[in-house]
Parts: structure tokens; C-alpha cells; sequence
């Protein structure tokens, strides 16, 4: 019989990390953010398991606890719209170099801010008007590149 994997702290904490960078949250590099939300979640884990759940129940019971409110960043809005209605227009090699951009420019995080474009952005359903919007801003820019 295969023994569970048993969850560490730093298993909590090189997630976040990883997952903080690869969507661009800018608290990537904040450590105390990092140890704290690493800790809450142990904490959590190690809570749910004295409760009597199985490892796979407590960790994803941690893992909400671990990323709760950085699930969607504005990178992955971005992404998004450049992957779904930007792709005919902009080369795969050079979609993060324009969603930098797109993402550096203050009207576009204006825009993202009028939404209020958090890591629980897509539970509130008003992606569909934000899309739209960034999708024009993003079209107009492209357009004056003769893109």
C-alpha cells in the first residue's frame, strides 16, 4: 500500500511562490506575505487532518486557504484577451512582451481598476464588459502599429 505524501510547510510556500510569479501578483516577492499565507494554510492543513479528514480533503481545504483572493491576476486578464481575441494579430513569441505593455499603459489599469481586477476578479461575472472594453483599448494601440 502506497504511504500518503505528507505535506510540509515549505510545500505551502514554494507553491505561492511559484504561483504568485507565474501570474504576475506583485506580491511575488513580498516574504512576509509568503510565510504568512504559507503558515495559514499548514495551520489549516494540520487543523482538517486532526478533524479526521484524508489528506486529499485537508489539502485542498489549505490550498483555498493558501490562495484565497489570488486566483486571477490582471496578467491573466491580459492573457486572456490577448490568447482569445488578440491572436491573429499578435505572434505567440510575442504576447508577455505586449501584455507588459498593455499592463504598463495607466488608461488599461484604469480600466482594470473601474472592475476592480483582483484574484477573485471572475467570481463576480462582469468579465464579459471588461473584456470588451480592454479589447477595444488594446485593438486601438495595435492599430497604430499597423498591427
Amino acid at each position: 500500500m502506497k504511504q500518503p505524501y505528507i505535506i510540509e510547510l515549505d510545500d505551502f510556500r514554494v507553491y505561492l511562490q511559484g504561483h504568485l510569479r507565474d501570474h504576475h501578483f506583485p506580491e511575488a516577492s513580498n516574504e512576509d506575505f509568503i510565510n504568512f499565507r504559507a503558515d495559514s494554510a499548514y495551520n489549516s492543513y494540520t487543523a482538517y487532518r486532526l478533524e479526521g479528514h484524508n489528506v486529499v480533503v485537508a489539502r485542498e481545504l489549505a490550498m483555498r486557504v493558501l490562495l484565497n483572493g489570488y486566483y486571477v491576476s490582471r496578467w491573466d486578464v491580459i492573457m486572456q484577451v490577448i490568447e482569445e481575441d488578440l491572436w491573429l494579430r499578435i505572434n505567440p513569441e510575442d504576447r508577455e512582451k505586449w501584455a507588459q505593455l498593455f499592463l504598463g499603459l495607466r488608461f488599461i489599469n484604469v480600466i482594470l481598476d473601474e472592475y476592480e481586477v483582483n484574484g477573485d476578479f471572475l467570481e463576480r461575472g462582469t468579465y464579459p464588459s471588461l473584456e470588451a472594453r480592454l479589447l477595444g483599448e488594446m485593438t486601438e494601440i495595435l492599430n497604430g502599429y499597423g498591427l
